[in-house]
Order: C-alpha cells, then structure tokens, then sequence
C-alpha cells in the first residue's frame, strides 16, 4: 500500500506551493529568533564588560547594562534554539543558513548602534567586543555551524573588522593603508565614521589625524550608493535543497497532542 501511493501520487502540481510554504515558515522562525535576542544585543555585546579588572566605561558616557544582560545568556538563548532546531530534525544545511541569518542580524545590529554611540568607539571597548564576539564564534564552531558549504560566521565580518579597527594603531599613513587592508568588509563611509568617533583611551593617545582620514578616502573613494548604516531585517536566499530519507512510513506515530486518533494504520 505504501509503495503503491509513492508510485502513484504526484506533487509536482503543489512544489511551488510547498516552497512558499517553506520559506514563510523560515522566515517566521528567523523573525521570532532575532524579537528573541534584540533586546540582549547592545548591552549583552557591546555594553557588556566580559573581561575581568578591564573598565570600558569613560566617564561621562550613558548607563551601560543595568539589565544583567552578557553574551553568556545570548549564546544560551542561541543554543536553544539550535535545540529545537535539532529537535525537529530540521536538515543541517537548512539550521547553518538559519543561523548564517540571525548572527547577520546580530552583526547589523551592533554595527548600527557602534556608529550611533561615540562613548564605544575606543581602544578598550574594541578589545572588550572582540571577545564578546569570540565566545558566539567559538559557539557556532563547537555546533558544527562554520562549515564550508555555509559560512556562517562571514555574517559577523563587519562588526569584527569594526572592534579591530578600534584597536589597531591609526597614526599615520601607513597604517591608514593596513586599515583598508584588514577593514575590508567595512565600506568607506563606515570607516570614516568610526574614525572620526573614535576617542582616545588616554591622555598620551592622540585623535585620529586627518591626514589617515584622508589617504582612506583617496585610496578607497566613496562608492555611489554605499550607505553608512546596515539593513539588520535584510534577508538572504535560503536554498532548501533536497534530501531524500529513509522513512518507514507504517513506524510513524503522529503525536498525540496532534489529536489524529481518526487514522488508520494499513
């Protein structure tokens, strides 16, 4: 009987249909996981001081994280899920791209509010982000997620490039050009921004020059079209490939919550 109306039923007629299906149902599930972690990003990540003795905060600058958040409980929430995920026996290719997703949202968003706050754009709190970053990479490797298929963790090249550019010498002109070498992900108008922002951690560092502003402009010119902040709703292609399992339909018992009592086992 089963291998009867496997031969015999066509779905052809309905692909289109069950592919639109799919991707409403994962986009349902991305926009539910980035309301989830929102309100954790700027105080979990950027706000938060996760290195022990290490004070980010300059005096004059806006209460940081009075919620208790910390990238702890953002990986935590990450991991579940990553659970459910698993769970559900979503296919691996699909949960790396869903993730590929939500770590771009992450990324977005962290951007946005580092351009937008001049009280974060120093040498301290650069070292600080990288190592709240650190522990979401170190996350997603531990998962499997960062495999090459789906490079999931190229969703946080701005924000990463952004926490170096905060800790990399930007005297003089050579290291403008090491600047434009390692900032890559960051365009033009980005740089200049977090350049300008950027405050010195003591009284023995100088601002920014202008000549470093300068030679980033002239060696990488402002691209028409490029916009200062990130799109952190934009979403990628999700591609659901196919992959064939080996289902012994008559072992299948529909969960009870599912109140299917009316069918019948042939």
């Amino acid at each position: 009987m089963q291998e009867f109306a496997l031969k015999n039923y066509d779905l052809s007629d309905y692909r289109n249909l069950l592919s639109d299906q799919c991707v409403n149902i994962y986009h349902t599930i991305v926009k539910c996981i980035q309301t989830d972690i929102q309100p954790i990003l700027v105080p979990g990540m950027l706000e938060h001081d996760s290195i022990p003795g290490m004070n980010t905060t300059f005096s004059g600058a806006r209460k940081q994280n009075d919620k208790g958040y910390d990238t702890v409980m953002l990986v935590n929430r990450l991991q579940f899920y990553l659970q459910l995920m698993t769970s559900q026996h979503v296919s691996p290719v699909i949960v790396r791209q869903l993730f590929r997703q939500v770590l771009y949202y992450l990324n977005a968003t962290l951007l946005n509010n580092l351009i937008l706050r001049k009280d974060l754009c120093h040498w301290s709190k650069g070292i600080q982000i990288r190592y709240n970053l650190s522990q979401v990479e170190q996350w997603a490797r531990e998962q499997n997620l960062d495999v090459e298929d789906v490079d999931v963790l190229v969703a946080l090249n701005e924000i990463r490039q952004a926490s170096q550019l905060l800790q990399m010498n930007k005297s003089t002109p050579e290291h403008a050009a090491a600047i434009c070498e390692t900032c890559f992900s960051l365009n033009t108008l980005q740089l200049q921004k977090l350049l300008v922002l950027y405050s010195p951690s003591s009284e023995f560092e100088e601002r920014v020059p202008q000549s470093v502003i300068k030679y980033i402009l002239n060696y990488r010119p402002i691209e028409g079209g490029a916009k200062l902040m990130m799109d952190p709703n934009k979403i990628q292609t999700v591609n659901f490939s196919y992959q064939p399992f080996d289902v012994d339909f008559t072992l299948i018992s529909p969960p009870s919550g599912l109140r299917l009592n009316f069918l019948e086992k042939y």
